[in-house]
């Protein structure tokens, strides 16, 4: 009979991380995902429509008792990750919450649903109904342990992988 309550406790547990990104009801709020280029070329056309968006946070500042994020725009898959690489423009969002420097690092992963707002800066501007997110920046120093800045472009083949690594076994 106890074992009957662990494996009720670990189902409910694996279903809890299963949650969607932006809310069910602000999903069906803003319909239809809009397209980015058409969004930032005639902000004024949807303002006061919920847009969900999503992206790579470029810098977050703050803004009163709020803060103010740039993002960089990328498409989002099914689960409203932004998973494509081609980016669609900047667009900055205005957030009522302050949001922490440390956790919304540059190239932190987010989707936001907030209300289309104009033009701030010459992007476009949502107020933020619902910020999620998802990680933190690719750590690039298992790709490039020694930043490029750090040595001569003549040198790149000591300092980039596949490089000789004794501990690792790696060779060229």
């Amino acid at each position: 009979m106890f074992r009957k309550y662990w494996f009720i406790l670990a189902l409910w547990a694996v279903l809890a991380g299963c949650g969607p990104a932006i809310s069910t009801s602000m999903q069906q709020e803003a319909g239809s995902q809009a397209v980015f280029a058409e969004l930032a070329a005639h902000p004024d056309q949807y303002q006061g429509r919920v847009v969900i968006l999503g992206g790579e946070v470029v810098t977050v500042q703050p803004l009163g008792q709020g803060s103010l994020l740039s993002v960089d725009q990328h498409q989002l898959d099914s689960h409203l990750f932004p998973s494509g690489s081609a980016s669609g423009g900047t667009f900055l969002v205005e957030s009522a919450e302050w949001l922490n420097p440390a956790t919304y690092q540059p190239r932190s992963k987010v989707t936001i649903a907030g209300v289309a707002a104009g033009r701030k800066d010459g992007h476009l501007l949502l107020q933020a109904k619902q910020v999620y997110w998802w990680e933190g920046p690719t750590w690039e120093k298992w790709n490039h342990p020694v930043p490029a800045s750090w040595y001569d472009p003549g040198m790149e083949y000591f300092f980039t992988p596949p490089y000789f690594d004794p501990w690792h076994g790696g060779e060229r």
